[in-house]
């Protein structure tokens, strides 16, 4: 699954009218950096950090990825998260 932290797109409202996109590698890479224990999260979160556009990403990392987003992520951010997963825009 080929993701984009570099250009993330987040909706601005719950209507999902209009969007945002933005660089979220650091954030993203914090996010699993600071809650997470174990290597592999040590390794997906310098794999986001230091990614250049869209990167591939294995099942298990993006299983990661969704646990982590829906623990401490805001709405907004799951949904471009989904987003991306789903092959496309809302």
């Amino acid at each position: 699954m080929k993701l984009n932290f570099q250009q993330f797109r987040i909706p601005t409202g719950i209507t999902k009218s209009t969007f945002k996109t933005g660089d979220a590698r650091e954030s993203v890479a914090n996010m699993l950096y600071l809650n997470v224990n174990g290597i592999r999260a040590h390794a997906l979160a310098l794999k986001i950090y230091h990614s250049e556009g869209e990167t591939e990403f294995s099942a298990e990392e993006v299983q990661t990825l969704r646990e982590v987003a829906n623990a401490y992520a805001t709405p907004a951010f799951i949904d471009g998260l989904n987003s991306q997963l789903e092959g496309g825009a809302e």
